[in-house]
């Protein structure tokens, strides 16, 4: 190659050099305004979305304990202390408050050789008629509220006594226990009451032969 070819050469790279930076250069010109816009619309877009965020309320979260509503003004506390079954004497069957509330006295029916040892204690025969002994030596009361929609299993009656047992609408069995109308004397008679929630659910005579 002479020397005048590779001037002709170093002259044309130069030439296309510079028109490729002359294009760069306006096409980065003409694209400027739409980058600029571009860029523009998301830093709108972020602002409003922080301004969204800042204003949005608080979710909470699985380690934030729920508060608990406030008691309503005048409701009694519910006690669940005496909850299960228990042999018992009732003293009282009363309309008050709203509902029926029935007094109880605790007492142990025994069997075997708790009965007759709780006999021979009480300086009563040992062992005892029928294989059992009923003690009670706590003259502690305790009232509950009683489902009125239950009803009632006895085993008096009038006339004597059904061991099988008969049910009694609640409401028969409050009058009477009440002497509101005719009926044994269930004062005297041991039941088996069942406290579910503080509430009596289950009333049933203790059949004795």
């Amino acid at each position: 190659m002479d020397l005048r070819s590779g001037k002709t050469i170093a002259i044309l790279a130069g030439g296309a050099l510079v028109i490729g930076l002359a294009g760069g250069l306006i096409g980065f010109l003409l694209r400027q305004p739409a980058l600029d816009e571009a860029l523009n619309r998301a830093d709108l877009a972020e602002r409003k979305l922080a301004a969204a965020e800042a204003t949005a309320p608080a979710e909470a979260t699985s380690s934030v304990e729920p508060a608990t509503p406030p008691a309503k003004a005048g409701t009694p506390a519910v006690s669940t202390a005496e909850d299960g079954k228990h042999f018992a004497y009732i003293k009282k069957v009363v309309d008050k408050d709203g509902g029926t509330h029935v007094t109880v006295d605790y007492a142990e029916m025994l069997t075997g050789k708790a009965a007759a040892d709780a006999a021979a204690a009480a300086g009563e025969e040992s062992p005892p008629p029928n294989d059992y002994f009923i003690r009670n030596t706590n003259p502690k009361l305790r009232e509950f509220p009683a489902d009125t929609s239950i009803k009632v299993t006895l085993t008096s009656t009038s006339e004597g006594v059904k061991p099988e047992g008969y049910n009694v609408p609640f409401g028969d069995f409050e009058n009477i226990f009440n002497g509101v109308t005719a009926g044994p004397d269930l004062s005297r008679q041991p039941f088996w009451i069942t406290i579910k929630n503080g509430t009596i659910t289950i009333i049933a005579e203790q059949f004795l032969p």
